[in-house]
């Protein structure tokens, strides 16, 4: 038996689990093989080819791929980037396990109540991975709501369809059940990929000199439709299979700019199924193009308000499609459209919203990742409460696809399983003990610079969090329901409060009570999302093409509709912007001009422009990552590569805090039922 105590874990290098803390980990074999290397050699440094010697048994492989188990390790341990306990790197050598090491007895055991995670390793093409049952039903009552039914386990396995050096998403693969298509970035553009099948090497086949995504199979495999856009350029491409080398893709319809769009084909492939919207805030409708004639009809179908219909999928047999629509914020509705008699159906409604859902291979269910965050693939019964899950994963689901290999009854089906980990970087100097290995984001400053709110997903769900510089103590707030997405936090002037925009509405913190002073729910989603006094809220909802200001008072409920030339407000004690329809701006009543070099003013649910006393900031028009200054007398002061991107920033009295992608991490899965 090969078991150490290795700092405040136990390794056991058998069953592969690492324990300790109140968790368990249960580790891929390359990072257990790795880890148990380290126990074995404690604190020597150790080289990158005596590496390849002993754990990766002399075979080829980079020093990337070494990096990359490294950094999963170090996930698993917890281990501070900012003060290593465990791994430390040996400069142009390779590594040193620092913590202490002693062998363990079998006196330790693990708590019943730990929840097996899962730390992925790069296995081979096609090498099964189970998901044990229990992690499933554990996670599934963690879960569920009071009053509501929790799913039930199905005992399903989940392997690895493709495990390469780069994230990958939307998968789509070929009726062969070898030809894989999926969507990554080439460092440059996201591009469409295509995997031939077992041994090959990926190579784009996308066109050049934009992005791509949402590609799909005709269901002979003879062509495939993907959506290319760059900037205002919107298209959508057909590439032949005989032109995959050449990438001389068709262009069979030009879409309007901004709609980010699922595609699915009709059984005949004659009809292409897709989504668009006026603008990036008007709500999504489904279309049908004729892929022989190239007219395009809008679809029977429910009214589209707020984010409206926003994914769709063809039924293999009937041809019908599954239509979700959010009529409500935060809320989706099921439907059914019949393209042939032109009609609609509801079919079901979740409390919760889904970015995705398709067709179950079963009929009278449909198949769809789980609240937000979703670390589930649920099977659901069309009209009625019934869910099992499919799958539960360590990491998150999105993308459903079905999946029917060549011969066999269609019952698997294709996803994407991601981890994607940002931090939160402050200005002028760092704040420690703020980041963790998954999600924190949404940084706010307090006005007097003392405190900084962030939402972090560290808890397995969206929490709030405060970290106070004074004290060093880090808060935690959880909301009144799990599943929320938050868009946007702000500080009440005297710092007392806290409102937080979400996907379901707003929530207002009352900080000295720790409670929730009002939790609003409003017909559309709110924009711009900001205090105007302490008593009121500004907001923005966007309706019939243009935008309505609002203030909303806290105390009475009471909403009041600003002048329709206004399409959002914001102020602080020092000065008041308001901007038209047009997204000009006026400071105290005057135009400036000078903000029409701001980018992206709205921007998903955010208007990024945030006051500071008498200065104004905004992201540059020319370079996201710059964000520009404007004081008092509207000079400007650029202040380069501060943020990342379109990343959400904070400043006060000049700190600034914002958010960086640390690391991102996806594969394409495929689960593993029994056939029926």
């Amino acid at each position: 038996m090969m078991r150490w105590n290795v700092g405040e874990y136990v390794f056991d290098a058998d069953t592969r689990r690492l324990s300790g803390g109140g968790r368990m980990v249960s580790l891929e074999p390359k990072a257990s093989a790795l880890l148990a290397y380290f126990c074995q050699h404690p604190g020597r440094d150790i080289g990158r080819d005596e590496l390849m010697r002993n754990v990766w048994h002399g075979q080829i492989v980079t020093d990337n791929s070494i990096n990359r188990v490294v950094v999963l390790l170090r996930k698993a341990l917890r281990d501070d980037a900012k003060a290593r306990k465990y791994i430390v790197t040996v400069p142009k050598l390779g590594y040193r396990l620092i913590a202490p090491v002693s062998p363990a007895d079998k006196r330790h055991t693990e708590s019943a109540e730990v929840t097996a995670q899962t730390i992925a390793s790069r296995p081979t093409w096609h090498r099964a991975v189970p998901v044990l049952a229990l992690v499933a039903a554990v996670l599934a009552l963690l879960w569920f709501r009071p009053g509501q039914t929790p799913p039930t386990s199905q005992a399903t396995a989940a392997a690895p369809l493709s495990r390469l050096d780069v994230a990958q998403s939307n998968a789509a693969l070929a009726s062969n059940g070898e030809s894989l298509l999926y969507t990554a970035s080439d460092g440059e553009h996201r591009r469409i990929f295509l995997l031939p099948g077992a041994d090959t090497e990926p190579r784009p086949i996308s066109a050049d000199g934009g992005n791509a995504d949402f590609a799909n199979w005709s269901n002979d495999d003879s062509f495939v439709v993907y959506q290319f856009f760059d900037g205002d350029r919107c298209e959508i491409h057909r590439l032949s299979r005989a032109a995959f080398e050449t990438r001389n893709a068709e262009v069979i319809y030009e879409c309007l700019p901004g709609s980010y769009t699922e595609l699915s084909l009709s059984p005949d492939n004659a009809t292409l199924y897709f989504l668009e919207r006026a603008t990036t805030t008007a709500p999504y409708a489904v279309y049908a193009l004729d892929l022989e004639r190239r007219t395009k009809r809008r679809l029977s179908q429910p009214v589209a308000r707020g984010y409206g219909n926003h994914f769709v999928d063809v039924h293999p047999r009937r041809g019908t499609l599954l239509l979700l629509s959010d009529h409500t914020p935060g809320k989706t509705s099921v439907f059914e459209l019949d393209p042939a008699d032109d009609s609609f159906d509801l079919l079901t409604s979740f409390d919760y919203s889904l970015d995705s859902a398709i067709w179950s291979h079963r009929e009278g269910y449909i198949v769809h990742p789980s609240r937000h965050p979703s670390y589930q693939l649920l099977e659901t019964a069309i009209g009625g409460a019934d869910s099992a899950v499919l799958v539960s994963d360590s990491r998150r689901i999105s993308g459903p696809r079905r999946l029917t290999a060549p011969g066999e009854a269609g019952h698997d089906y294709l996803f994407t399983s991601y981890l994607y980990n940002r931090d939160i970087e402050t200005t002028p100097t760092q704040a420690a003990g703020i980041n963790s290995a998954v999600m924190d984001y949404l940084p706010a400053l307090s006005h007097d610079a003392q405190r900084l709110a962030f939402i972090s997903k560290r808890a397995g769900h969206s929490q709030i969090l405060i970290k106070n510089y004074e004290t060093g103590q880090l808060q935690a707030i959880d909301p009144p329901d799990r599943g929320r997405r938050f868009l946007d936090l702000r500080w009440s002037a005297d710092d007392r409060q806290l409102l937080a925009n979400t996907n379901t509405g707003v929530l207002v913190y009352d900080l000295n009570t720790g409670g929730v002073r009002r939790d609003v729910a409003f017909e559309l989603p709110a924009y711009a999302v900001r205090w105007h006094d302490a008593n009121t809220l500004s907001l923005s909802h966007h309706d019939n093409g243009q935008w309505r200001a609002f203030h909303y008072k806290l105390d009475t409920g009471e909403t009041l509709t600003l002048d329709a030339r206004w399409a959002f407000s914001l102020r602080n004690d020092q000065q008041e912007i308001l901007l038209d329809q047009s997204l000009t701006a006026f400071r105290d009543g005057q135009p400036v001009p000078e903000l029409s070099r701001c980018a992206n003013l709205v921007w998903r649910y955010q208007l990024r422009v945030q006051l500071d006393g008498r200065n104004i900031y905004c992201h540059a028009d020319d370079a996201s990552a710059d964000v520009l200054r404007f004081d008092a007398d509207m000079s400007m002061t650029r202040l380069p590569d501060a943020v990342h991107r379109f990343e959400f920033f904070s400043v006060r009295d000049g700190n600034l805090a914002t958010t960086r992608v640390a690391s991102a991490y996806s594969d394409i899965m495929r689960t593993r039922q029994p056939a029926s």
